[in-house]
Formats: structure tokens, sequence, C-alpha cells
């Protein structure tokens, strides 16, 4: 019996021991932000293809937004970085274009805008007539 005592006291101070004198207080880990858009400011606004309503797209300083259905592709592009997945957006910026690529995940799309003046863009793409936007 003293040596099963024995034992078990040899062991539990093993157990309630450590190494590490360590008094330092724990790291905050604060979350990485990115800012994935860089929208110039000629276009930063709500636009409406010519002769709806609603707009249809929202540009900010650092977001995309479809509008109908809402879709904030910030949003998207963090949420697909939390899952781990490949999350950004690939810009040509001028006086006179603003095209990107957004890629999330597996997937992406391309997006290509013409300033026709400060409150007309032409939403360059595959269609024919071409589609204009005003500015609201």
């Amino acid at each position: 019996m003293k040596k099963i005592l024995f034992t078990l006291f040899i062991g539990m101070s093993f157990i309630g021991c450590s190494n590490s004198d360590d008094d330092s207080t724990p790291q905050q880990n604060n979350p990485v932000t990115t800012q994935y858009f860089h929208p110039p400011a000629w276009i930063q606004g709500s636009w409406k293809i010519s002769g709806t309503q609603p707009p249809f797209f929202k540009f900010t300083n650092q977001d995309f937004i479809l509008i109908t259905p809402y879709t904030s592709y910030k949003t998207v592009l963090e949420q697909t970085a939390n899952t781990g997945q490949q999350a950004k957006v690939n810009e040509q910026i001028s006086d006179l274009y603003y095209e990107f690529t957004i890629i999330a995940g597996g997937s992406s799309a391309q997006y290509k805008f013409k300033k026709i003046s400060d409150t007309r863009i032409q939403w360059v793409g595959n269609t024919i007539p071409p589609v204009y936007l005003d500015k609201e």
C-alpha cells in the first residue's frame, strides 16, 4: 500500500510541475482586414441602368455592391478568405476605366466600366447594344 501511495505522490508531482515561468500577458490577436476594392473617385456612388429604377451597382471606397439581389462582394471575399480559400481582386484603374476580376474560391467574375461623363458610365461587356449606367 505504501508503494502505491508513493508512486501516486511521485506521479502527481510531475503532473503539477511546469517548466515555464512565463508570466507575460496573453497576446491579443486582432483580425487582419484586407481592402479588396479600390474604386476610383469618379465611379464611387450608385449607378442605375438608364431608364430603370432602383440602382443596379454601388461603388464605395472599398466595396463593389450588386443591389438586386443585394450582394456585397467585399463580404463575399471576407467570408471566402475566412474558410481558407483564395479571395482577391485584380484591378486595373485609370482616369477612364475601372476593370477588375473577383476571385473567390474556385469562382471568378470580371467587370469593366468606362467613364463616359461624370454622371454616365458604360458597363463594357459582350452585350449589344451597349449598357449605360447613370449616376443616381
